[in-house]
């Protein structure tokens, strides 16, 4: 096998684990919370990063709450609210589009403020709207991707993937 034909084995056999795995997660539906986490677990070991959260649009206004979180501020984060608007996530929310940014420091949207406030030096990162029959619940997000920080097509659309599967799951629990 050459070096790419090596590299196009590895990428299918990371989305059919990931795939694999997101089907699992539909066996039980109990506790919305474990659900969400063990999304988020999945996610990153899809694209393995610093951090992941996910964000679910509670207020009127499309303000947003991090429902859950992975990553050493993971429970500093978990529960913080986001004004609609605000930062890379409430971009991807308002354009429902997802944004890959390898430099968030020369990023405009990147809401620094909220990072300076966890203590978590963003470098890199990924959003990815969630969608409940084409309305946003949502926004998936990676942060700091590990081994570079450069988004590939790859990994932007295993977690678009990954992403749509979340919908699913926000819609059943409700």
């Amino acid at each position: 096998m050459t070096d790419s034909s090596l590299d196009i084995y590895s990428r299918l056999r990371v989305r059919a684990t990931t795939l694999d795995r997101l089907l699992h997660v539909f066996n039980d539906l109990s506790d919305r919370r474990r659900v969400y986490d063990e999304v988020l677990d999945i996610a990153d070991e899809a694209v393995p990063s610093e951090a992941a959260s996910l964000l679910l649009i509670t207020g009127e206004d499309g303000e947003m709450t991090f429902v859950s979180a992975t990553g050493p501020v993971a429970e500093k984060i978990r529960g913080m609210k986001l004004p609609s608007g605000v930062g890379i996530a409430g971009a991807c929310a308002r354009d429902r589009v997802p944004i890959a940014v390898s430099d968030v420091q020369s990023e405009p949207r990147f809401a620094k403020q909220v990072s300076d406030a966890l203590g978590f030096e963003t470098r890199s990162l990924l959003a990815v709207p969630v969608l409940v029959r084409g309305d946003l619940a949502g926004v998936l997000e990676l942060v700091n991707k590990k081994g570079s920080d450069e988004w590939s097509r790859h990994d932007i659309e295993l977690i678009e993937r990954v992403a749509r599967v979340i919908g699913t799951l926000v819609n059943l629990l409700g």
